[in-house]
């Protein structure tokens, strides 16, 4: 259609004279109809997330209630991303989501050659935030910074479920969420009966749990914000600016801040991982020659003995041998 025909035609649909307009996608962005409060997309899985979010934003520009009903042909193979594609745009429906939409879109689309011309990248495979870690890593690395030879460290710790998904393996038996499966509940069963110098620690899980933080979205911020901090001053941070933000931290909580203090001070050391197996720490050092067997922090060639008989005091004793040990450069 020429121009004049579409002024005309748009024009009687804004004052009124037909409820439907059947259009292509040249009604995507720039019109704003304020009595247009229906959207109907056919094969919505052939649009791309930003083309949709334009498409969804042309209704309920006013003060009624608005709908959107993106269709799928019924015998049409849904492929993953227009399957993901679909539900970011379900899931970013709040007042002000365009900017989450459009970091999810970076994520599935790619985000290209930095040095090319190619529009597409690796970034769908490990998420914005961790590929932006991952540059910052390369960059210091070829500026021969130190930070770029630390080494992420792996903390396990035999007396702590992570995750607020562990939270329903505490008790089966009670109203509440169901156990997850028999091996999980196996596992938790063996943590919670695990035998320590004659007596049973205690199994603690670590997380944020959704009655400290009820937002989704800010919880998820939280646990993103622990994961990337470098140094032990990180941590306490995030933990102060928590506690003034959102209260007193659980207990549940607390021991994710440990976990991630624990973290950063076993990088700080130089160790690639922290585990505990019953009351022995083991703290192993990056390998040597290939064939030779693993270094581990050691007292007069034994595993340290740890003695708390709670995993928070535990966390915490943890922590303070990790301070007094050197770290491998030194």
């Amino acid at each position: 259609m020429d121009a004049d025909d579409l002024e005309r035609l748009m024009t009687r649909f804004v004052a009124g004279e037909f409820d439907v307009l059947v259009c292509t996608t040249i009604i995507e962005s720039g019109l704003d109809i304020p009595n247009c409060n229906t959207l109907i997309i056919e094969g919505a899985d052939r649009f791309g997330l930003a083309q949709l979010y334009q498409l969804r934003g042309r209704v309920g520009r006013f003060n009624r209630q608005a709908y959107a009903y993106l269709l799928l042909h019924r015998h049409a193979r849904l492929l993953d991303q227009a399957r993901q594609r679909l539900a970011a745009l379900r899931q970013f429906n709040q007042p002000g989501a365009g900017f989450r939409l459009a970091m999810r879109d970076l994520e599935l689309r790619g985000a290209g050659n930095l040095l090319g011309a190619e529009q597409s990248g690796h970034i769908a495979g490990v998420g914005f935030d961790l590929y932006c870690q991952l540059l910052r890593q390369s960059i210091a690395r070829l500026k021969g910074e130190p930070a770029a030879l630390t080494v992420r460290a792996n903390v396990r710790l035999d007396f702590v479920l992570i995750g607020e998904a562990a939270n329903e393996l505490i008790a089966p038996d009670l109203p509440g969420p169901a156990a997850a499966t028999d091996d999980t509940g196996d596992r938790f069963a063996a943590l919670k009966n695990a035998e320590m110098e004659g007596r049973r620690l205690p199994v603690l899980m670590a997380c944020l749990p959704a009655t400290y933080i009820a937002d989704t979205r800010l919880r998820l911020d939280q646990y993103r914000r622990l994961a990337l901090a470098a140094t032990p001053a990180e941590v306490d941070q995030l933990a102060a600016a928590m506690r003034d933000r959102f209260g007193s931290l659980p207990e549940s909580a607390e021991a994710l801040v440990k976990l991630a203090e624990i973290r950063v001070w076993a990088e700080q050391k130089g160790l690639v991982s922290v585990e505990t197996e019953g009351d022995r720490l083991k703290c192993r050092r990056p390998g040597g020659p290939p064939g030779e067997p693993p270094r581990f922090l050691q007292i007069g060639h034994r595993f340290p003995r740890l003695t708390a008989p709670s995993p928070l005091p535990r966390m915490r004793e943890i922590i303070a041998f990790l301070k007094l040990q050197e770290s491998a450069a030194a």
